[in-house]
């Protein structure tokens, strides 16, 4: 097996484009070509993901022209723990490797908008080219939305943690409140806590997912603090069930963010959030509109960053590797 891919990082947390090497999906949409992957071709996601061509961290997207029933690009998100419905910083760095590889067509200077079919649904995206490099990119994410606080014991005591969904779920909690900063000196200690607060999480979440009526897996454990500049808003970094932490502001995780400061009368539609994470870049997102799902109050995010391409590179599978189904550690 032997897997194509280009590497972009977004702001910091790096995304995987897997361009040759995957299996014809025919007419599939991207969720279906999500259950494809997961029941039958796992083997991708481990060989693009895991070490030692990987690292838990990284993100890798199976991308998939546009089929006979539709025009636009399908995407495939796949990370160390599975496959999410939606991963926004991905989106950024796909979309910005296929512009820039010259397989998603785009004007070579000025604005183009494009969709990408995801796991989650389609969206949109409005790409701002400066000579034929792709500068920003905007993605109309789909519907985040607030669903409610549990009460946990944490290291210092008593939290109250918001849960939302922005294409994930979240745990939204707060970083002074357990003695520590959201800075690179603190990382180590914030993933450990992440760890002990989950199962907490888990336990104490009352709510049923209004999209399924089951409730839901909340994974990632979203720490928050005080910008360090005085013209940012937010600052965030997110844990996943891996250990992997994200570098940037995180896309959905800034989505669901938004979802929940609208729930608590501190956003309004239309007014700008800027959020940095942990390397102290920056996405820019407002609320594009509000709206519903499955009768439950929920808001459009608009998310915009920019990704930067790293490497083109070939990953191998040698059938006599000990190792070639790869591991994480």
């Amino acid at each position: 097996m032997s897997l194509k891919v280009v590497d972009s990082h977004t702001c910091g947390q790096p995304t995987r484009v897997i361009l040759d090497g995957l299996p014809d999906i025919g007419d599939s949409s991207a969720a279906q070509a999500r259950e494809l992957l997961r029941g039958q071709h796992d083997a991708i996601r481990r060989l693009a993901v895991f070490e030692p061509r990987g690292y838990p961290a990284l993100l890798a997207v199976a991308s998939f022209p546009p089929s006979s029933r539709a025009e636009h690009w399908r995407v495939v998100f796949m990370d160390a723990t599975g496959y999410p419905d939606m991963c926004g910083h991905a989106t950024i760095g796909v979309a910005t490797t296929l512009v820039e590889t010259g397989r998603l067509q785009a004007a070579a200077n000025g604005g183009s908008s494009v969709m990408l079919d995801t796991p989650g649904g389609l969206v949109s995206l409005e790409l701002r080219v400066i000579d034929g490099r792709v500068d920003s990119v905007k993605l109309i994410n789909r519907p985040a939305y607030y669903l409610e606080t549990v009460p946990v014991s944490g290291p210092n005591g008593r939290m109250t943690l918001p849960i939302a969904y922005g294409g994930q779920w979240y745990a939204f909690a707060d970083a002074v409140a357990v003695g520590l900063k959201v800075e690179p000196g603190c990382v180590a200690e914030l993933v450990r806590v992440a760890a002990s607060l989950r199962p907490l999480v888990a336990e104490a979440v009352s709510q049923p997912d209004p999209r399924t009526e089951r409730p839901p897996r909340v994974e990632n454990i979203m720490w928050t603090d005080d910008p360090v500049d005085s013209w940012v808003d937010g600052r965030n970094m997110p844990v996943n069930r891996a250990g992997a932490f994200d570098r940037s502001p995180c896309g959905t995780g800034t989505s669901a963010r938004l979802a929940v400061l609208h729930a608590t009368g501190e956003l309004a539609v239309g007014e700008e959030y800027v959020n940095s994470g942990v390397l102290g870049t920056v996405y820019r997102a407002r609320i594009a509109h509000t709206t519903q799902v499955a009768g439950h109050e929920a808001v459009v995010p608009e998310i915009t960053g920019s990704a930067w391409l790293t490497a083109h590179a070939e990953l191998w599978c040698d059938r006599t590797d000990p190792l070639a189904s790869g591991f994480l550690l």
